[in-house]
C-alpha cells in the first residue's frame, strides 16, 4: 500500500512515522548535548586538560562514520523498526552506564560506544522519511524529522542544566536514559514495519511519455561524482560547526563569558530555538523555489550556499566583541546558519542521485559529514590549549570553523549541478545508426 497520497499530500500513516522519527532525533540529541552541559562539572572532577575535553568529543564519532554505513544495510536485511529499537536501547544504557565514570578512559569509552549507536540514526530517518514523502514536501517533510535535533537540544538545555547545577551531573544522565526506555516501549507500540516500497510519483506516469533515461549509474560512479564529495563536504563543515555547539559553546560562554548559572541555563537553548526556527523557515523558502522553478539549483543549491556563507561570518567575527549580547548573537546565528545542510543536504542528494542508489548514498553522507564531529572537537581542544588564553583559544577555533564553513559552502554554491538527462529519442537514433 502506498504511503504517499496523490497531489503532494502526506497520508496518516506517513505522519505517524514522521512524529516518531522527530521524537527519536529529539532524545538522540538531547543525550549528544548533555555532554556539553556538564563540561565544567566533569572537567573539574576528572582533572581534564582542553586538549583530553576535545578528544571526548571526537572520540563519539570514531566509530559513528562505520556504524552508519554498517547498520543501514543491516535495517535492509531485518527491518528498521528493530533496528532502531535496538539503537535506541543502546543509548540508554550508555547513559544509565555513564553514572558509573569515574575516570578519563571510562568517560571515553562510554561516548565511544554512544557514538556508535547513533551512528545510523540520522541516515536511517532521513531515508524512512524520504520514503514516505511525495518530492514537493521533501524539504518541509525532512525538516519536520530534522528539527527533533535542535528542539531536543532546545527543550532539554534549561532542563538538563538546571539538574546538573542543583543535583549533579550524573542526575542529568539519568534522566535521558530513562526517556530513552520509555521511548523505546513506544516505538514498539505504536509503530508498523514497512517494507521497502518504490514511492510512486504521480507526475512520473504524467511525464513517462516524454522519453528520458537515467543512465546506468554505479554506486562507485555516484560515490565518487563531483557533486556527491561537494554536499557531503558541506555536511562536514556543518557536522564541526555543529559539535562545536554541543561540545564548547556552553563552555565558553559559562568560562570565557561569565555568564551566571540563571544566564547559562536560558542562553544555552537560544542557538538550538534558532536552528529549529530556521530551518523550518528556509527548507519552506527552498519548497517554494523548487516548486515554482522546478530546479535542484535554484530552489536548494542557491539557498544553501548564501546560508552557509552567512553562518562562516557570524561565526568569524562572534568573539571580537566585548558585550556579551553581540556575542551570543553572532555565535547563534554561526550555529544556526551552519547547521542547514542537515535538512538542504538529503534533499538535494534525492535530486541528484539514482533512486536505486539514494539509501545507500544517504548513510554514506552521514558517514562523511560526521568526519567533521571528529575533527572539529579535538582541534577547538588544541587551539585552547596551546593558545596564550582560554579566550583567544575559543577566538581562533571559532573563526577555523568559518573558514571551513565559508570554503565548502561556496564549493557546493559554485559547482553542485545536475547531470543533463539522456534522451531515449537520440538514443534510440544513435543505436539504428550503429546497425546501418
Amino acid at each position: 500500500m502506498n504511503r504517499v497520497k496523490s497531489k503532494g499530500k502526506i497520508s496518516k500513516a506517513a505522519w505517524i512515522i514522521i512524529s516518531l522519527l522527530f521524537l527519536l532525533t529529539v532524545i538522540s540529541n538531547a543525550d549528544k548535548a548533555i555532554i556539553g552541559f556538564a563540561s565544567v562539572p566533569i572537567i573539574k572532577e576528572l582533572g581534564l586538560s582542553p586538549e583530553q575535553w576535545g578528544f571526548v568529543g571526537s572520540i563519539f564519532f570514531f566509530l559513528y562514520s562505520i556504524s552508519a554505513v554498517l547498520v543501514g544495510a543491516l535495517a535492509d536485511k531485518i527491518g528498521t523498526k528493530k533496528v532502531i529499537a535496538g539503537m535506541a536501547a543502546i543509548w540508554a544504557l550508555v547513559q544509565l552506564a555513564t553514572v558509573f565514570v569515574s575516570s578519563y578512559s571510562w568517560l571515553l569509552v562510554t561516548r565511544l560506544i554512544l557514538g556508535a549507536g547513533e551512528g545510523p540514526s540520522y541516515s536511517l530517518a532521513m531515508t524512512a522519511a524520504a520514503k514516505a514523502l511525495p518530492k514537493e514536501k521533501l524539504g518541509i517533510g525532512l525538516t519536520l524529522v530534522s528539527i527533533g535535533g535542535p528542539l531536543g537540544v532546545a527543550i532539554s538545555a534549561p532542563v538538563l542544566m538546571n539538574i546538573i547545577l542543583t543535583y549533579g551531573w550524573r542526575a542529568g544522565f539519568i534522566v535521558t536514559g530513562v526517556i530513552g526506555v520509555v521511548w523505546i516501549v513506544l516505538w514498539l507500540w505504536l509503530s508498523k514495519e514497512h517494507k521497502n516500497v518504490q514511492i510512486e510519483n504521480p507526475t512520473a506516469k504524467e511525464s513517462s511519455n516524454v522519453s528520458f533515461l537515467e543512465p546506468e549509474t554505479k554506486f562507485t560512479s555516484v560515490l565518487f561524482s563531483k557533486n556527491f564529495i561537494l554536499v557531503a563536504l558541506c555536511g562536514f563543515a556543518t557536522y564541526w560547526s555543529f559539535t562545536i555547539g554541543l561540545n564548547w559553546l556552553p563552555n565558553y560562554l559559562q568560562n570565557v563569558r561569565k555568564l551566571s548559572p540563571d544566564t547559562l541555563k536560558i542562553v544555552v537553548a537560544l542557538p538550538w530555538i534558532l536552528i529549529t526556527l530556521s530551518q523550518i523557515t528556509f527548507s519552506s523558502i527552498s519548497d517554494r523555489l523548487f516548486a515554482k522553478t522546478k530546479s535542484v539549483v535554484k530552489g536548494r543549491v542557491f539557498v544553501l550556499g548564501p546560508v552557509m556563507l552567512t553562518g562562516a561570518f557570524c561565526y568569524f567575527f562572534g568573539t571580537m566583541f566585548s558585550s556579551n549580547f553581540i556575542a551570543i548573537a553572532l555565535l547563534s546565528l554561526g550555529l544556526t546558519f551552519g547547521c542547514i545542510t542537515l535538512v538542504l543536504g538529503p534533499a538535494i542528494l534525492v535530486e541528484l542521485i539514482p533512486k536505486k542508489h539514494n539509501g545507500k548514498i544517504q548513510g554514506w553522507f552521514m558517514a562523511i559529514t560526521s568526519l567533521g564531529g571528529i575533527v572539529g572537537p579535538y582541534a577547538t581542544g588544541y587551539l585552547i590549549q596551546h593558545s596564550a588564553n582560554p579566550g583567544l583559544g575559543f577566538q581562533h577555533s571559532f573563526q577555523a570553523t568559518a573558514v571551513v564553513l565559508l570554503v565548502f559552502g561556496g564549493l557546493v554554491w559554485a559547482a553542485v549541478r545536475p547531470k543533463k538527462a539522456v534522451n531515449t529519442s537520440n538514443v534510440l537514433v544513435s543505436k539504428n545508426a550503429q546497425v546501418d
